[in-house]
């Protein structure tokens, strides 16, 4: 990489269903350095009297949460964007087309795409790349559908904060461009980012750093912390705090009910407690995520399972890794900083549990930064 002196990507910006995420990027003569960088969580709170739970759980509009962001800190009017919310598909497309200039390519594909998709393919902005090797099927290439109205209304949120959007991509190649390092998979290994996200989750497969398939799997961080405070009748609010600093341990433990109500756990107990309470809502997910290994797995049968790397608020659960890397027999690992950013090992971003969160607006700002 040629180092610019003052070289800085835009503010890349990634937001998550209760959060407003935001990085941007230096050049230094080790690599990518940070510039600055913003994470505002934003949990519903519990609903109040006369207000349906739905409504309180909702997400908080990017409005709100790019007022609360402080994106005047960043110096810069440049921004992209992160597409979380959108729908990947499969496709089997003559390899001239794939040669087309983008709008041509949209156009050739989209009634293809609109035949997946459970809602009109009129309201659609559409790309597609080509996957890195043909699959068995006769799949080719990857096409990304996502719905104009939001992307309108992101922007127009930036527009009115006076930032000017240069560029949206989809989540999967912003998180596979981030997460690639910690999966150490340079020999064609069929390798994976799990983005566990407060409503849902979503697995992104790919060979080398070409993304080949992608699905949501159960789950989400929402519906954990309600089954852990369900089960031990405790506050949404304390339920979230033992997910984030107990997780899971290795062996489930129950509770016992004393005349009516929950005996109080100790905090060796915890972890074990939290297993017993969310094993069959893992074991759910570990079921996802086999099968799609398994179904890529079948496309390129000469390859071999590689790694797994968490991302998203999930990630920072502890003991999920563990448990998952033993569920399923290959390397599971948080998303971290180390081989993709230059920064000391007290920097905050050298944490894990920190790195792994702002992974998708990460890998948005590294595509600027390549040569």
């Amino acid at each position: 990489m040629r180092w610019r002196r003052q070289h800085k990507s835009g503010v890349a910006i990634d937001r998550g269903a209760c959060s407003f995420r935001a990085a941007q990027l230096v050049s230094t003569p080790e690599g990518p350095g940070v510039a600055h960088w913003i994470n505002v969580e934003n949990l519903p709170k519990p609903p109040a009297k006369d207000v349906p739970a739905a409504a309180a759980a909702s997400p908080a509009p990017m409005e709100a949460l790019a007022m609360e962001s402080g994106l005047e800190q960043f110096g810069t009017t440049r921004a992209s964007l992160v597409a979380a919310d959108v729908d990947y598909c499969l496709l089997q497309v003559p390899p001239a087309i794939l040669s087309q200039e983008h709008n041509t390519l949209a156009q050739a594909i989209r009634w293809e795409v609109g035949r997946q998709l459970a809602w009109p393919v009129e309201e659609a902005e559409l790309a597609a790349w080509a996957l890195p090797a043909p699959m068995s099927s006769g799949s080719n290439a990857m096409a990304v559908a996502a719905r104009r109205s939001g992307i309108v209304s992101c922007v127009e949120t930036l527009d009115a904060r006076r930032m000017e959007c240069e560029c949206v991509e989809p989540a999967a190649p912003a998180l596979i461009r981030a997460c690639r390092a910690t999966a150490q998979c340079e020999h064609g290994e069929i390798w994976g980012v799990l983005d566990l996200g407060h409503v849902t989750n979503r697995l992104y497969l790919a060979i080398e750093a070409g993304v080949v398939y992608a699905r949501n799997v159960r789950g989400g961080g929402q519906a954990w912390t309600q089954a852990i405070a369900a089960e031990l009748r405790i506050d949404p609010a304390l339920a979230e705090q033992y997910k984030r600093k107990y997780g899971i341990g290795t062996d489930p433990r129950g509770c016992r009910v004393l005349m009516g109500t929950m005996e109080p756990c100790n905090e060796a107990a915890l972890p074990g407690v939290l297993l017993a309470v969310l094993k069959g809502a893992l074991t759910d997910l570990v079921t996802d995520v086999e099968r799609a290994f398994r179904f890529v797995m079948e496309q390129y049968p000469r390859r071999q399972p590689g790694a797994l790397v968490l991302a998203g608020g999930g990630a920072r659960m502890p003991g999920l890794p563990e448990w998952m890397a033993r569920e399923l027999g290959v390397r599971v690992a948080p998303a971290g900083a180390r081989g993709v950013l230059a920064v000391d090992p007290s920097h905050l971003l050298a944490r894990p549990a920190n790195f792994s969160v702002m992974a998708g607006c990460i890998g948005l700002a590294l595509a600027e930064m390549e040569p």
